[in-house]
C-alpha cells in the first residue's frame, strides 16, 4: 500500500472514530453528569426533608402551653403579655427558629418573638395566610411564602391552640423556618439548582435572577391568584421555559432556561420529588458544559491514534503511555491521601460527640441528684414550723430545770438538783434525736440500691410528720407487723417519697372532719406495694391524669415537682407510682417495689 493510500485510510477511519469516540464521549459524560446531579439533588433533599421533618410536630407540642392558652383565652393579666413574648424569643432561641407568633382567632398577632424589632409581626392580621387557615380549621398546617411583614422567605408550621378542655379554639401558633440550609449545602456543589411549588413558582436557586419566577409559562388566573395572595411579595412571575405545565419538562431532558426567550441557553435538567412539601427539586447544568470533555477525549483519542499509527514514533507513544500511568498514580495517591484525611476527619468527629455525649449524661445525673436534693430542702421548709415546736418545747423545760434546780441549789438540796440535770439530759437526748432525724434526711448522698427494712423507714417518715400531724388531729395509721419487708431500694431517697406522699395526704386531709391516713402493705414473690390511703377530698379524673405531670398542682402554694420527682426516684428504683381514687372518698398513692429474690441476693 502506497503511502498516501495509507495515510488516507488513516485519516478517514481516525475521522470516523473521532466521531464515535466523540459521540460516547457525549454520551457517557451526560450519564455521569447526570448520576452526580442526581445523588446532589438526593442529598439536598434528604436535608430538607430532616429539616421540615424536625419542625413540623414542634407547634403541636408548644401549643398545649397553659401560658399561651390563658393569654388567648383573655384570662392572664395584661402584663403577662410581656412574658409571653419574652418565652417566644427563648423559644426561637433554642428551636434555631426565624420567628415564634401567636395569633387569635381573627388572626391578628397577640404576641411574637420578634415583638422588639422594627418588623414586629404583634399586631398584624395573617387571616388571609393558608397556614392560619389550616390550623384555625383543627389540624396542621405548613406552607412557603415570602414575609409580608420581614421581607424573609420562610417555611411556615402551625397548629391551633385549644382551650384547657382542648375543646374550642382560640388561636394559632406559627414556627416560622429559614431554609438557609439549602445555600449551606450547595454552594459546595458544582451545579446550578431550582426549587419550586406545586405550581411551578422558583422559590430558591443557585441564579438569584430566577428567584421568583416560574419555570413554566402559568395561565393568567393563575398568576393573578398567587400576586394577589402576596406569597411572593410583587415580583412579575416570568417564564423560564416555552412549556405549559412542569410535567412536560421531563426527566434527565436538554431544557432551554432563561429570562430572555431570545437567548435562552439549553440545560441538562434531573428533577426530584420532595413529598413532604410537594415541591420539585431541580439540578441544572449547561449542555456546553459537556463539549470540553469530549473535545478532550477525542483530541487524547487523535493522538492516541496517530502515535499508534505513526509506527516510527512508537518511542513517543511509549513516552506518552509512562506519563499517563504517572498522572493516574499521582491522582490515585492524592485520592487516598484525602480520603485518609476525611476518614480521620470523621473518627476525631466521632470521637469528639461520643465526648459531649458522656459530658451531656453526666450534668443529667448531676442535675437530677440536685433537683432531689432540692425537693428535700423544700419538704424540710414546709415542716420548719413543725421543727420549731418540737424543740421549743424541750428547751422550755429544760429552762424550767435549770432555774429551779438555782434555787434548789441554794437550799443545798443536792439529790432534788441531780434529779433535775437527769431530766434536763434526757430533754437535750431528745432534741438531739429531732435534729439526727431532720439531718438524716436532709443529707444529700449518692444513690446506693440495696435489700432493706420498709418498716423502720414508714416510722422514720411519720416522725419527721409528726408536728404536723398532729397539730391537725389527724390519725395516721402503721401497719402493724412482727416480720421486716425487704425490697432492693435506696434507703433515703425511698424515705423522701415516703415523706412527699404523707405531707401530701396531710394537706389533703387539712378540711376533712376526722382525717385519717393509714398505711398498707400487700406483696407476693417479685414485689412488694404500699398503699398510702387518706380520706380527702379526693381527685377528679382530669386532676388523676395529669397529677404526675411536671408543674401540675392542686395546691394554691405548690410548684407541681413533687410528685414529679417521686416517680422519676420510683422509676430509678425500677419500680412504679400510681395514683388511684379511694372509693370511700380521698386518694391511693401506691408505690411497687421488686423484692430481693435469690439471684439478686
Amino acid at each position: 500500500m502506497k503511502k498516501s493510500q495509507f495515510v488516507l485510510s488513516a485519516t478517514l477511519l481516525g475521522t470516523v472514530l473521532s466521531v464515535i469516540v466523540g459521540i460516547v464521549t457525549f454520551n457517557e459524560t451526560k450519564f455521569q453528569l447526570i448520576a452526580q446531579m442526581r445523588e446532589d439533588v438526593r442529598q439536598l433533599e434528604d436535608k430538607l426533608s430532616a429539616e421540615l421533618a424536625r419542625y413540623s410536630e414542634l407547634p403541636a407540642v408548644l401549643a398545649t402551653d397553659p401560658r399561651l392558652v390563658a393569654l388567648l383565652a383573655d384570662s392572664a393579666p395584661k402584663q403577662q403579655v410581656v412574658e409571653i413574648n419574652r418565652l417566644l424569643v427563648r423559644w426561637a432561641s433554642r428551636l434555631e427558629a426565624d420567628t415564634v407568633y401567636l395569633l387569635n382567632r381573627q388572626g391578628t398577632t397577640m404576641a411574637a418573638s420578634n415583638w422588639q424589632s422594627q418588623a414586629s409581626f404583634v399586631g398584624q392580621n395573617y387571616a388571609y395566610r393558608p397556614y392560619y387557615q389550616q390550623a384555625i380549621k383543627g389540624g396542621k398546617g405548613a406552607y412557603y411564602a415570602l414575609g409580608s411583614r420581614s421581607g424573609k422567605r420562610g417555611y411556615y408550621f402551625s397548629y391551633p391552640v385549644r382551650d384547657s378542655n382542648q375543646q374550642g379554639l382560640l388561636g394559632v401558633l406559627v414556627i416560622k423556618v429559614d431554609l438557609s440550609i439549602i445555600e449551606q449545602v450547595w454552594k459546595y456543589q458544582t451545579f446550578d439548582y431550582l426549587l419550586t411549588d406545586p405550581q411551578g413558582v422558583i422559590f430558591y436557586s443557585s441564579n438569584p435572577d430566577w428567584v421568583y419566577q416560574t419555570l413554566t409559562t402559568l395561565p393568567t388566573p393563575q398568576k393573578q391568584s398567587i400576586q394577589r395572595s402576596r406569597r411572593y411579595g410583587d415580583t412579575p412571575l416570568i417564564p423560564l421555559s416555552q412549556f405549559q405545565h412542569p410535567r412536560q419538562l421531563g426527566d434527565n431532558a436538554v431544557v432551554s432556561l432563561g429570562l430572555d426567550a431570545s437567548a435562552r441557553l439549553p440545560m441538562l435538567m434531573t428533577t426530584h420529588t420532595i413529598s413532604q412539601a410537594d415541591w420539585q427539586l431541580y439540578g441544572l447544568t449547561p449542555i456546553s458544559t459537556l463539549y470540553p470533555y469530549v473535545f478532550q477525549a477525542v483530541v487524547l483519542f487523535i493522538t492516541f491514534y496517530f502515535l499508534v499509527t505513526v509506527i516510527v514514533l512508537a518511542w513517543w507513544q511509549r513516552l506518552a503511555a509512562q506519563r499517563q500511568l504517572a498522572r493516574l498514580n499521582q491522582n490515585l495517591e492524592r485520592k487516598v491521601a484525602r480520603r485518609t484525611q476525611s476518614l480521620q476527619a470523621s473518627n476525631l468527629q466521632l470521637r469528639d460527640t461520643l465526648h459531649q455525649y458522656e459530658r451531656t449524661q453526666q450534668v443529667l445525673k448531676q442535675t437530677q441528684s440536685e433537683l432531689v436534693q432540692a425537693a428535700k430542702m423544700a419538704t424540710l421548709g414546709e415542716m420548719s414550723a413543725g421543727i420549731n415546736h418540737e424543740i421549743n418545747q424541750p428547751l422550755a423545760a429544760m429552762r424550767t430545770y435549770t432555774e429551779n434546780s438555782q434555787r434548789l441549789l441554794a437550799k443545798a438540796r443536792y439529790q432534788d438538783v441531780e434529779a433535775n440535770l437527769a431530766k434536763t439530759l434526757e430533754l437535750i437526748q431528745m432534741i438531739s434525736d429531732i435534729v439526727a432525724r431532720f439531718k438524716i434526711f436532709a443529707k444529700k448522698s449518692q444513690t446506693r440500691t440495696g435489700t432493706l427494712d420498709v418498716v423502720p423507714l414508714l416510722h422514720a417518715a411519720v416522725s419527721l410528720t409528726k408536728s404536723r400531724w398532729l397539730r391537725q388531729g389527724i390519725t395516721v395509721q402503721l401497719p402493724s407487723h412482727s416480720s421486716p419487708l425487704y425490697v432492693i431500694a435506696d434507703a433515703i431517697l425511698l424515705e423522701q417519697v415516703l415523706v412527699n406522699l404523707l405531707t401530701n395526704a396531710i394537706d389533703a386531709v387539712s378540711s376533712t372532719p376526722d382525717p385519717c391516713i393509714r398505711f398498707e402493705t400487700q406483696h407476693d414473690a417479685s414485689r412488694l406495694e404500699l398503699r398510702v390511703i387518706d380520706n380527702g377530698k379526693g381527685m377528679d379524673s382530669e386532676a388523676l391524669a395529669q397529677v404526675f405531670t411536671p408543674f401540675f398542682t392542686t395546691k394554691e402554694t405548690g410548684l407541681g415537682l413533687g410528685l414529679t420527682i417521686s416517680t422519676r426516684i420510683i422509676e430509678s428504683l425500677h419500680g412504679q407510682l400510681i395514683a388511684n381514687t379511694n372509693p370511700t372518698g380521698g386518694t391511693i398513692m401506691i408505690i411497687r417495689l421488686p423484692v430481693p429474690t435469690k439471684e439478686s441476693e
